[in-house]
């Protein structure tokens, strides 16, 4: 919705979405483990012991985009952290494809498939491409 804001030159929309934007990272930052990593949810009140391969994605982005609006050192520092978890445990060896996700004790979930019907590089492409586009105008 920022990017929308920013499409469209809004002076309102922007502020609005800028404030949002940067609420809906600090929620999300609520969910970081000590490894940079993030939580994939909560069930009943308790976390679920995963960090599946989107959640990751999105944490890179979103908390570089927050970086953007307001510049704060905090928010580049946890993007970068997210990159790092992600090559130190859901990128594969040799560079390859990312792993659906890993446990708390990070090792890969057993019995998930790296693609499918679920599982495509959608996040992580996309991901990437937005980092390079935001960092590299």
């Amino acid at each position: 919705l920022h990017e929308a804001a920013i499409a469209i030159a809004d002076d309102h929309w922007l502020q609005e979405t800028a404030r949002l934007t940067l609420k809906l990272a600090d929620a999300a930052q609520q969910g970081l483990d000590a490894d940079g990593g993030l939580w994939y949810e909560k069930e009943n009140g308790r976390i679920v012991l995963e960090k599946h391969w989107w959640p990751q994605a999105e944490a890179m982005v979103g908390f570089l985009h927050a970086w953007t609006i307001d510049g704060s050192q905090g928010w580049w520092q946890r993007s970068v952290d997210a990159w790092s978890f992600v090559k130190q445990y859901i990128r594969q060896p040799q560079g390859k494809e990312w792993y659906w996700g890993i446990q708390a004790d990070h090792t890969p979930m057993p019995g998930q498939d790296k693609a499918g019907f679920w599982k495509c590089p959608y996040h992580n492409s996309r991901a990437c491409l937005e980092i390079i586009r935001t960092l590299a105008p």
